[in-house]
């Protein structure tokens, strides 16, 4: 999962924020990263631990939320089905996929 976030200063610099859990732990625990920068700027990162999907899913909330008052607008999203989707959870991953017919090829087999 990933989400981008941006904000435009009184100065017309543009502001991003990223959070992501792509980076894993090394103790094999949820986690989640933030990442922001200003524009031209070197970027900075957090990096959190939880003890569970549950705290990571609460965390990615908070951040979410603090983003957004803070100015931010979403840039970009992308998230992989059924990991890190705000507490579904990999079990209904599959059901969040659209259903396609079987090709032509496998029905002839």
């Amino acid at each position: 999962m990933i989400l981008t976030f941006f904000a435009q200063d009184r100065r017309g610099r543009l502001s991003y924020y990223t959070l992501h859990d792509r980076q894993p732990s090394l103790d094999g625990l949820p986690s989640l990263t933030s990442a922001w920068r200003v524009e031209g700027g070197r970027e900075r990162e957090r990096h959190y631990s939880f003890a569970n999907e549950r705290e990571r899913d609460r965390a990615l909330r908070r951040l979410f939320t603090r983003a957004v008052r803070r100015g931010y607008r979403l840039l970009y999203s992308f998230d992989r089905s059924g990991i890190g989707r705000f507490g579904i959870g990999p079990d209904l991953g599959p059901d969040l996929l659209p259903r396609t017919a079987p090709s032509r090829a496998a029905s002839d087999a």
